[in-house]
């Protein structure tokens, strides 16, 4: 594809045209939407065919077939959950217009390339790509069996502090900042857990669940709405999103897709613009059956049922074939086992209803009330939309199916007590807020009243995030594009500042040589997360260690029920703190001594696992430890240079970490970052960390500008003049001064 001879495709619709900007980025203009996804599917796959067969294989089990020995236990994992057999359900239940969206992609798809890899690309297939973005956003019902663990073995008291709902950087989707109830810390119950003598070494008890989803807010002034959505994935090579524009009479609908996806996901049309964030929503159930009299049967309403057998032929490029017996149920399938008993998997993911393409209507929405209208009764991942429209409103909704729930933490559903298939909410009762009087509306993956009120989900993650965006929002001034696009590159990271003083506060300045060492250390960190920082690679090692020993001396009792046992609950920060805070009443974990010996002990670990890390004592530079390394999703290994190279390639220094506003880490962070006025999308700014070919010279100056944090424009038309292609915020400044 090239500016001056755009490509001329036939469908049944009529002739559409497929240029592309001075960025290689397509631009399709169609007679009609459908005709449009035939034009997206014909651009992506000239680009990314490779990468489109690598998503539907993993999402559906096939990897061990081009990648060998190393991908059959994930493909097993996929086998068990029937994605396959799921997807072909929901082809047929789809509408009939949204079947002729699918179909159109997949002819553009093999007009563009008829003999790609892993044969011809099928509707169904795009439905396998979706089902994986389904997948990376879902839970997989692990926080539902740690739920139900904690209360088979702890005291309720102690369940409860564990599973506190209260957040310390609480804030609400209109950027106010709500009171934080205090209860009183169970420490009789705590200091006996904490007495208990340290079993055997085992696996790590902490479960850091990445903070998938993003940041997304939306501020108006009256007179004009800017969004800006940085969607955190996977860092990928090729990069998992991509840039395209849709052109169907007098409407432009311009933002980034993922290769095999027949929908712009974030972006705009001229009058609105939306973009997501992940919502932990409650919508997977585990079911624990008691076995049957007989092999093969399990008890239900008083006799024995059988399973119903599904056998999968797992092929192995390289080694030996592998035959996978499932067994199904009435809820879903056999997934695990607890104690020798069954566990039942029913999720989202495997409800073929529970999935659509509605997604594209919002390429004719004309405000933010139509545009919530339709998410509302979209079968989508459960997320957060943020919405941005010409009249200068704003708005907050979720999108997605959701089981009507009472709220709060569940363990197992009851196979008989429990109504199934669950009852879900209403469109109409799925909750929204517009244009309140703040000016604004922030979702980064945090709490809220009104998703909490809802019954939507209890494993949130916390506000640290979205209360530092609400501050600079409240901060007043011109929001605009450039505003806008430095916010999301902020590098602020308060959130250790706790563990700094901390540390000081046991590190004296007249300690011994080693602890000034790291009272130095620790001391010279300024606050952020930016790449050149020392002391904040100290720190996160010291949070790790301190809460991995704490929580595992409090649920020790867990672990000996559930050797799978693991504490992901999302908002542990505060019941964290807590703890800490109560360490100068000795309630302090086995063998330790006190909490002095305990908190130098933790500082000392975590500077002995960073030299082994680094290969030396010397104080460590965030960056050296927080170094881009993308996955390569073909199988492919990544070339790249040494650390300090080329910006992008592997081992770059990256700014920002999980707690601040960029989020980073090696092989994660922003697949996208987009910021856009719906009144003046030729303003808009796109960052994609990879260029739309996915290879060479060119996709690695797209991966250096991302970290450098220079954006450029949105794809608008073929002769958009870019000069050196960059635009908007270029070199950006953090709080301290720095230059990122």
């Amino acid at each position: 594809m090239n500016a001056t001879a755009p490509a001329r495709l036939r469908t049944p619709d009529g002739i559409v045209e497929v240029a592309s900007d001075a960025l290689d980025r397509p631009v399709v203009t169609a007679p009609s939407w459908t005709a449009a996804a035939f034009g997206l599917g014909w651009a992506v796959a000239r680009h990314r065919r490779e990468q489109m067969d690598f998503m539907r294989r993993r999402s559906h089990g096939r990897l061990a077939e081009v990648l060998g020995p190393q991908a059959v236990q994930a493909d097993v994992r996929q086998r068990i959950l029937g994605l396959a057999h799921v997807a072909r359900a929901c082809w047929e239940l789809l509408p009939m217009s949204q079947r002729h969206t699918l179909r159109a992609y997949a002819d553009g798809v093999n007009a563009a390339a008829p003999n790609g890899p892993g044969g011809a690309w099928t509707p169904v297939d795009c439905i396998a790509v979706t089902q994986g973005l389904f997948q990376a956003l879902s839970s997989d019902g692990q926080d539902v069996r740690m739920v139900e663990v904690m209360r088979r073995t702890l005291p309720a008291a102690v369940v409860d502090f564990l599973l506190d709902p209260q957040d310390e950087f609480a804030v609400g989707i209109d950027g106010t900042v709500p009171d934080v109830c205090r209860s009183a810390l169970p420490d009789a119950e705590l200091k006996a857990l904490m007495a208990e003598p340290p079993g055997p070494a085992g696996p790590l008890v902490v479960s850091d669940g990445r903070p998938i989803g993003s940041n997304a807010w939306a501020v108006t002034d009256g007179d004009t709405a800017v969004l800006a959505n940085d969607m955190h994935l996977e860092l990928t090579r090729p990069s998992l999103m991509y840039a395209a524009r849709l052109v169907v009479g007098d409407t432009g609908v311009t933002g980034v897709t993922v290769p095999g996806l027949p929908a712009i996901v974030a972006g705009t049309n001229g009058r609105i613009a939306w973009g997501f964030t992940r919502l932990p929503a409650d919508t997977c159930e585990l079911r624990e059956l008691t076995p049957g009299s007989t092999p093969g049967t399990y008890r239900h309403e008083g006799r024995d049922r059988a399973f119903t057998i599904r056998r999968e032929h797992v092929s192995v490029m390289g080694g030996d074939d592998v035959e996978v017996e499932v067994r199904e149920t009435r809820w879903g399938p056999v997934v695990d086992q607890l104690r020798g008993r069954p566990l039942v998997l029913s999720a989202n993911l495997t409800d073929p209803a529970a999935l659509d393409f509605a997604l594209v209507g919002l390429y004719e929405s004309a405000d933010v009330t139509a545009a919530a209208d339709l998410l509302n009764d979209c079968g989508m991942p459960p997320l957060n939309a943020v919405l941005a429209d010409t009249a200068a409103d704003v708005a907050w909704t979720v999108t997605g199916r959701h089981p009507r729930r009472a709220g709060g933490p569940r363990g197992f559903s009851d196979s008989v007590r429990d109504p199934w298939p669950t009852p879900r909410l209403a469109p109409h009762e799925l909750p929204r807020l517009v244009t309140p009087p703040s000016g604004h509306v922030i979702s980064c993956n945090n709490g809220d009243a009104a998703g909490r009120t809802a019954g939507l989900g209890w494993n949130f993650f916390p506000g640290t995030r979205a209360r530092r965006a609400a501050a600079a929002l409240a901060a007043g001034g011109p929001h605009d594009e450039a505003r806008c696009g430095a916010l999301q590159l902020d590098v602020d990271a308060e959130l250790y500042a706790y563990y700094r003083d901390l540390a000081l506060r046991y590190t004296p300045e007249r300690a011994p040589v080693p602890l000034r060492a790291l009272r130095d250390e620790v001391l010279a960190w300024r606050g952020t997360s930016h790449h050149d920082e020392y002391g904040l690679a100290l720190l996160v090692l010291f949070r790790e260690l301190l809460r991995e020993e704490l929580f595992a001396a409090v649920t020790r009792p867990c672990r000996r029920y559930d050797e799978a046992f693991t504490y992901c609950y999302n908002g542990h920060e505060r019941p964290l703190r807590r703890l800490l805070d109560a360490l100068a009443a000795d309630m302090v974990p086995k063998p330790w001594p006190g909490p002095a010996a305990f908190v130098v002990g933790m500082l000392g670990s975590a500077k002995t696992l960073l030299t082994k890390r680094t290969g030396s004592a010397e104080p460590t530079r965030w960056g050296s430890v927080n170094a881009l390394a993308p996955t390569p999703l073909s199988g492919a290994p990544v070339h790249g240079g040494p650390p300090g190279g080329h910006a992008g390639e592997r081992g770059v220094g990256l700014s920002g970490c999980p707690e601040s506003l960029r989020v980073t880490q090696p092989d994660f962070g922003a697949a996208m970052r987009l910021v856009v006025a719906p009144a003046r999308p030729e303003d808009g700014l796109l960052t994609i960390p990879g260029s739309p070919a996915g290879t060479g010279p060119v996709d690695l100056d797209h991966i250096a500008r991302w970290t450098q944090g220079k954006a450029h424009p949105l794809p608008m038309r073929e002769d958009t003049p870019y000069g050196d292609g960059v635009r908007g915020p270029g070199s950006l400044h953090t709080p301290t001064g720095r230059t990122l």
